[in-house]
């Protein structure tokens, strides 16, 4: 998965904040070894893929899709190509899309982060600091000031939560939680980088497994836990010991330097690439030595239930990345530009072959053959196996 900062002119706005909340946490340290990780064949911790094309692109073409939600039937990704929302169901078939209008009343100027809530959609504008709802056929409701410009969000009747992607307007704190209109500072950073945006693809995520709200910090190895009130659950770290090259470290190298070092010593240098919350425990994964991919299976208290790289897809033998973009209840996705994928399906197959057992991609390449070379985009969904748990 590819990650960068993303400079950013740091905006000041003096808004009153109250003292920072002592941290109650249940601090867990989930100890990895790089070098223990194992071959695998797809089959063994996937059960089934399942390809979806998104469709019509000339009416909802995407320049640059980015951030992946899913909410029942409802798909909807962030396209910060072209400042705009696009709304999918499930089969791939376009509903509507919210697009970047100017800064009246009802409109946004710029795409930061969204979610489903309340049986609504939540739009949030850095640049004019407001949320903005709609219902779920992307009709227009409301809008309310952010206290927080700069931020990923949670938000629903209840609570408020905003991670400052390192643009630390309020302290130098990686998370606020608004209560009674005041801005509580949560979980001072630890990063030493100031006023250099920290971006990341999934933003707050609900966790069903423990009945939380997570976050993965981005370009760092900790995990943030909330409850339903915006209280510190748990604070989970990755620690890698000498195979973990964090961000201060590699500041104190050139660009050379730090490129052979990560490659010659097989080392992590982006922290946790993602972490998703899966039916019955988590998967995360990372990258080491800018080579492997690593993926790494957890239960519901954190135990390593197993650890694999070098993933071959022995299910339809089409090319699988081994870092996903995206979760859907039990399944993890990636995305790729539908002509790439049809010139990979034609480098090892023919268009009419008979379908793979626990796999669409015959059935999908004859289905969509000519929408393919257009424009557009396949989601990959790989189904995890319930067994990977467990002992």
């Amino acid at each position: 998965m590819r990650k960068k900062f993303w400079f950013y002119i740091f905006l000041v706005t003096i808004i009153s904040c109250t003292e920072p909340t002592e941290l109650k946490t249940s601090d867990q340290t989930i100890e990895i070894q790089v070098e223990n990780a194992k071959d695998a064949k797809l089959s063994v911790l996937y059960e089934s893929i399942e390809y979806v094309l998104l469709k019509n692109s000339d009416e909802f073409p995407l320049v640059r899709p980015y951030k992946f939600k899913f909410s029942g039937d409802l798909m909807g990704i962030e396209d910060t190509g072209a400042e705009q929302y696009v709304f999918f169901d499930l089969k791939g078939n376009p509903r509507f899309k919210l697009v970047a209008s100017g800064g009246g009343p009802g409109e946004f100027q710029r795409t930061e982060d969204f979610q489903f809530s309340n049986n609504e959609i939540i739009v949030k504008d850095p640049m004019l600091s407001k949320f903005l709802f709609y219902d779920r056929q992307g009709n227009y409701l409301q809008e309310e000031k952010s206290r927080v410009r700069t931020s990923y969000f949670f938000k629903n009747d209840k609570l408020e939560l905003h991670y400052s992607k390192n643009i630390r307007e309020h302290g130098d704190f990686d998370f606020y939680r608004i209560e009674n209109n005041q801005i509580i500072p949560i979980v001072p950073s630890k990063t030493f980088i100031k006023d250099v945006v920290f971006s990341d693809i999934n933003s707050f995520m609900i966790d069903t497994n423990s009945e939380s709200i997570l976050f993965k910090i981005p370009y760092s190895t900790r995990i943030v836990f909330f409850d339903s009130k915006g209280e510190i659950k748990d604070l989970v770290e990755f620690d890698f010991g000498d195979k973990y090259l964090s961000i201060e470290e590699q500041s104190k190298l050139t660009p050379e330097e730090k490129d052979a070092k990560i490659m010659k010593e097989n080392l992590v240098s982006l922290g946790i690439g993602s972490f998703f919350p899966l039916e019955g425990g988590y998967l995360a994964t990372f990258g080491t030595g800018y080579k492997y991919s690593h993926q790494v299976f957890l239960d519901q208290n954190f135990n390593v239930k197993g650890h694999y790289y070098k993933i071959r897809n022995d299910i339809d033998r089409m090319p699988i990345k081994t870092v996903p973009w995206f979760s859907d209840d039990n399944r993890i996705g990636f995305y790729m530009p539908s002509a790439k994928f049809l010139a990979n399906y034609l480098e090892k197959f023919e268009i009419g072959m008979s379908s793979e057992p626990n796999s669409n991609l015959h059935q999908f390449v004859e289905e969509n053959q000519y929408e393919l070379g257009e424009d557009s985009y396949v989601l990959t969904f790989l189904k995890v196996k319930k067994e990977v748990f467990n002992d």
